[in-house]
């Protein structure tokens, strides 16, 4: 039988597991994309409807423009536009995304709107009352290098003190991800909090060097946080360096959006339509046209009256446009807006990675763990299957001679009267016979024992007991207790201390040496006498079970028998 390793059984069933592995990842990475591919679209379709309630509040008189612009900046867009449809059918814009300004949340009815236009800077504050809330709502238009004295001269709110939002009012910061601390994904909240590792003050303001991004990015964003590094090498030696977290707090600053020119400017037709029957008749061919690079759903005749378009680009079907049109007390209006979501691959890759590696750990492991017992029904199979044969040879070399000297022993009866001579040789041939009986008796004992009874039990009082078998006296040194089946192992060292005295010459002592790692037998021999027999055979196969080794020497007349947990070097 061919000695084989552990990974002849593992190397299989790695690669099966491995491939159910596969199919496994790549049939829940279809699922969730199919998953997210829907929430899009759902997503989209509660923005209408929210945009819908807000404009309804419009029309009833409770929000006022300030107000829809506080409101969107929490449920931010690309592009948004709320318009009136006149009854001549033009299309009147009363609200649109302003993009010369960072939105500031001092708290919920007080917002800083950081700017550098001069219009709207001279405009100073807005107030406006909210029916029936008693409490005004609050715009303020600052410019950028006040903020730090706002934060400063903040008492109650302490938020606004850490500086953070000096850095996302950098002018040279504004349209950066970095300063997007909370985003939104069609309905999917993902937040991260940033952190300053390393900045420096001039009389130009604050400018920042490394950040990384820490807190919950949807789920793993501790995992795998986003790091910036905006150092300038130039002025490396003026940045200090911040260990603990911290800079920056839970204040939410809203990013300075970027306007979606390309895909306003690609569908102008439909989004900056000046009147509903251009709109739609744009829309309705848009639809119908196969050679596109856009695709466009009309769903015409809406909840009745209502009219509503889906616009996206083929092969980036994350970006939408929707444009809804629908009545408020026989008023009609229009909501349009755009937004660039994350693409699957983006928004699920911490997801996929952690779990292809969590995947990968399991199959691995699974499959090593299944090898574990063919693996070990083999070697038990192998070291039978070599015991077998190592019994053979030595049945065959220790028989043969037995069988020989009976042989002539048999002969020689032939020849003799009865008497002393033919009494001889009749002793020689039974003495013979019983040794040959033992030898196989052992050999069937040994075959026999299935189960190891173990129990910690002292090797020195084993050696005595199979001395006393034997017949033999010995030089024992040393002691220990190891765990054995007593009776089992007795037979493993009446097998080495019987073999031992029946081939020591004459005069010679057989040395018994037990320490802490090792039993070694040790005895002068006539080599040209010397068989090893079956009973080291035995000995060895008993010695297996109880996972030790002996390894036998013989040199320059010395016999040596080591029993160690290891093999000795050669």
């Amino acid at each position: 039988m061919k000695r084989k390793n552990y990974f002849h059984f593992a190397a299989g069933r790695v690669i099966t597991s491995l491939l159910i592995g596969a199919v496994l990842y790549t049939a829940v990475t279809m699922h969730l994309s199919s998953v997210y591919q829907s929430s899009l679209v759902t997503g989209f379709n509660d923005r209408v409807t929210m945009y819908k309630k807000m404009i309804t509040n419009y029309d009833e008189g409770r929000y006022g423009n300030g107000f829809l612009s506080i409101v969107t900046n929490f449920y931010s867009a690309d592009y948004i536009r709320f318009a009136k449809v006149s009854d001549d059918g033009s299309i009147d814009t009363f609200f649109e995304t302003d993009y010369n300004v960072i939105p500031v949340e001092d708290h919920m009815h007080h917002w800083y709107y950081v700017t550098d236009d001069p219009e709207l800077l001279a405009e100073g504050k807005r107030v406006e009352t909210i029916s029936p809330a008693n409490e005004d709502w609050v715009i303020e238009y600052i410019k950028c290098d006040e903020v730090r004295k706002i934060s400063e001269e903040s008492n109650w709110n302490r938020e606004l003190t850490n500086g953070w939002d000096l850095c996302a009012m950098t002018d040279n910061y504004y349209a950066d991800k970095l300063v997007c601390v909370s985003s939104e994904f069609c309905g999917a909240l993902r937040y991260a909090q940033p952190d300053v590792k390393s900045y420096y003050y001039d009389e130009d303001g604050l400018h920042i060097g490394k950040v990384k991004e820490s807190g919950a990015d949807y789920i793993f964003g501790d995992i795998f946080p986003a790091k910036w590094d905006f150092t300038d090498p130039s002025k490396k030696d003026l940045y200090v360096t911040i260990d603990q977290e911290g800079f920056a707090t839970s204040l939410l600053i809203f990013p300075a959006l970027k306007k979606p020119e390309v895909f306003l400017k690609d569908n102008a037709g439909i989004l900056s339509a000046a009147d509903l029957d251009s709109l739609i008749r744009e829309a309705d061919a848009a639809s119908e046209k196969e050679d596109s690079e856009y695709t466009v759903y009309s769903y015409d005749n809406y909840k009745g009256n209502e009219h509503q378009y889906v616009i996206f680009k083929k092969g980036i079907p994350n970006t939408r446009g929707v444009v809804a049109v629908f009545s408020v007390d026989g008023q009609k209006y229009l909501a349009e807006f755009v937004i660039s979501c994350a693409p699957f691959e983006e928004f699920y890759s911490p997801f996929l990675i952690t779990s292809g590696i969590i995947l990968l750990v399991i199959c691995l492991a699974t499959a090593l763990i299944l090898a574990v017992r063919p693996y070990s029904q083999y070697k038990k199979a192998y070291e039978n299957n070599n015991f077998k044969n190592n019994l053979i040879d030595s049945l065959a070399h220790n028989m043969k001679t037995p069988l020989q000297i009976l042989g002539g022993y048999a002969e020689n009866l032939k020849d003799v009267e009865a008497g002393e001579e033919k009494d001889r040789y009749a002793d020689q041939i039974l003495a013979k016979t019983a040794e040959m009986n033992k030898d196989i008796e052992a050999i069937l004992k040994t075959a026999e024992k299935s189960d190891l009874k173990l129990s910690k039990v002292s090797v020195r009082s084993c050696v005595k007991e199979a001395a006393e078998k034997v017949g033999a006296d010995l030089i024992i040194s040393g002691d220990r207790e190891i765990k054995m089946d007593k009776d089992y192992f007795s037979q493993a060292l009446y097998c080495l201390i019987d073999n031992a005295y029946r081939y020591k010459a004459e005069g010679a002592s057989i040395d018994v040496k037990i320490d802490k790692n090792d039993i070694v037998i040790t005895n002068k021999t006539d080599s040209d006498k010397f068989t090893p027999g079956t009973g080291l055979a035995l000995a060895g196969r008993i010695l297996e079970q109880h996972k030790l080794v002996l390894d036998t020497k013989l040199s320059d007349g010395t016999f040596r028998a080591r029993i160690g947990k290891k093999a000795s070097r050669k």
